[in-house]
């Protein structure tokens, strides 16, 4: 690292979130989409992930990002509940680790691994949007800045590894890798029956359709009843959509 990128982090003033479920707890964002700080990043996200969970929940954050929705979740399920972060990024991964530091949130761990099909190892595509790297086995960012090897895991090998809690609700935003992540913890699936809400992007309607229809009809195979969730973004060009599940009553 270069020796003004060292100091641009020393002195760094990480800023306070303005608004939304997560105003007034620090967050390390530089370089981000700056509606993080400003707490208005995915409002119906927020909102809906504030309403699905309750204290002592437990939170899986599949892409986190820079952990934006692992702070809200980590503030909803208090210190009886945990938040399970994955972030293959690695300085999505360290802000994530900062974020919590700083906020005294010590229930959110983060796992720097890419969530999909098979556990083992894969080559990452970066993007210079910090969110947007995607494996190379899905598609490539219209930003690709570089690529990375990075350890790859299921969910459920996960929660049998690390002898996690199960999870409560489950969000998925891992640009083209959704139904990866879905046919990964399908034991999970059907042991715990958490709800999931998952994000669907495309450069196009036509291919955000068909990933949609696929991943309804996986969750619906499951037992899921699923919907659409508010619009998060205006209509900008790129396809943005998100569906939530929930497991059907018997």
């Amino acid at each position: 690292m270069r020796l003004a990128t060292k100091l641009r982090d020393v002195f760094y003033s990480m800023p306070i979130v303005a608004e939304g479920k997560a105003a007034g707890l620090k967050i390390f964002s530089r370089g981000a989409d700056p509606d993080f700080a400003r707490g208005t990043y995915e409002l119906p996200i927020q909102e809906t992930i504030a309403s699905l969970l309750a204290p002592g929940n437990v939170f899986y954050d599949v892409g986190a990002n820079i952990g934006f929705f692992s702070l809200i979740a980590a503030r909803r399920v208090g210190p009886l509940g945990q938040v399970y972060a994955y972030e293959p990024v690695p300085r999505n991964a360290a802000a994530i680790e900062r974020s919590r530091n700083v906020n005294g949130l010590s229930i959110i761990h983060v796992f720097t691994e890419a969530v999909g099909a098979q556990t083992g190892d894969a080559e990452l595509l970066l993007a210079r949007h910090l969110g947007g790297a995607t494996l190379a086995m899905n598609s490539m960012p219209p930003d690709m800045s570089g690529r990375l090897r990075v350890r790859t895991t299921t969910l459920d090998d996960s929660i049998a590894r690390h002898g996690l809690r199960p999870p409560t609700l489950v969000k998925i935003d891992v640009e083209g890798a959704e139904i990866d992540v879905l046919r990964g913890m399908t034991a999970a699936l059907t042991a715990y029956r958490p709800k999931v809400i998952c994000e669907v992007d495309a450069a196009t309607k036509s291919e955000a359709d068909r990933r949609a229809r696929e991943i309804i009809g996986f969750l619906a195979t499951a037992g899921y009843a699923v919907s659409s969730l508010p619009a998060a973004y205006a209509n900008d060009g790129w396809q943005v959509e998100h569906i939530l599940a929930q497991p059907m009553t018997t």
